[in-house]
């Protein structure tokens, strides 16, 4: 028989504690940490090419550099395969930025529906779909775009493709908006109060039946039940481009995991590597080098706790 004069139990409800109550904040329960992403960066040991994640990035055409940062950005995140279907009029130009991407031509100098063949068998070949960024607001574009989310698993929707929604989704999608962004798509003014921005994202994620990772100073995840927030980040990464690595950070948890977790994961760890990047960099810090330092973000995990927490 043991008679301990403490005893110390931790975070989740133990059997007998219902009417003991030990001092969890609800900070702990709602700011993303390094433990949502642990059971998330696991791999088998005998897993091949394409196990870990195959994602398909759909953008470029207004501009080149977008899907390719997504795309390292998803390999960087652990995923085996990312392909990037984008215009012919700026495919080689995307190929030329790294031997690591996959390129696929598409049939013009933007998105179209007649690009539909190709993009649905990629499509079929690949795990989660990310796409939006560098396409551009073409009206074949926009209806490109509206008939290829309904034909994808998963997907992760940024950028100019948020200009295309036809809205409630299936339950597959995360969209990543930020403010902006995010007024156009729900055409509600945001709240600068926190609660009421919080309680907008929560419903309109609901309405939807989507995931929403809001971006900011402080970004908002939720699939209209749960709600997480995440801190990591600074105002370096205000820069262009660090949406489009979030994204395919994303889209790389997505491949193996569920969508709400997988947002929560992306938004801690892109704002980890960015952290980590402007400790060197400060505010001349690039997308790129938010990009290459997620492998560190990720193995590491480790920051100053007050800034997972904070409500400041």
């Amino acid at each position: 028989m043991v008679h301990p004069d403490l005893t110390i139990t931790f975070h989740k409800m133990k059997k007998g504690l219902e009417t003991m109550p030990i001092g969890v904040p609800e900070e702990a329960e709602i700011f993303v940490g390094p433990g949502d992403v642990h059971s998330l960066v696991s791999r088998d040991s005998d897993s091949h090419k394409g196990d870990n994640g195959r994602i398909l990035i759909i953008g470029g055409g207004a501009y080149v550099g977008a899907p390719a940062l997504t795309a390292l950005a998803a390999l960087r995140t652990g995923a085996d395969i990312a392909t990037i279907a984008a215009p012919a009029s700026v495919s080689d130009i995307i190929a030329s930025f790294s031997p690591d991407l996959i390129v696929s031509s598409l049939t013009s100098d933007v998105l179209t529906p007649d690009d539909l063949p190709i993009i649905t068998e990629l499509v079929q070949e690949h795990d989660v779909v990310v796409i939006g960024m560098g396409l551009g607001r073409d009206e074949l574009t926009r209806r490109a775009i509206k008939a290829i989310v309904p034909i994808c698993k998963k997907v992760v929707i940024d950028a100019d493709a948020l200009s295309a929604l036809d809205l409630p989704l299936d339950g597959s999608a995360i969209i990543t908006p930020h403010a902006g962004e995010f007024k156009r798509v729900t055409g509600r003014d945001i709240p600068k109060d926190g609660e009421k921005r919080t309680a907008l994202v929560k419903k309109f994620a609901k309405e939807n039946n989507i995931v929403v990772l809001l971006k900011g100073k402080m970004d908002i995840i939720s699939d209209g039940t749960s709600i997480k927030m995440n801190k990591t980040g600074n105002v370096g990464m205000t820069v262009g481009g660090t949406g489009d690595v979030l994204a395919g950070t994303v889209g790389a948890f997505y491949a193996k995991n569920d969508a709400f977790e997988s947002a929560a994961a992306g938004a801690f760890i892109t704002g980890l590597a960015g952290d980590i990047a402007f400790e060197e960099y400060g505010f001349g810090l690039l997308a790129t080098d938010v990009m290459d330092r997620i492998p560190k973000a990720i193995k590491g995990r480790k920051m100053n706790f007050s800034k997972c927490v904070s409500t400041e």
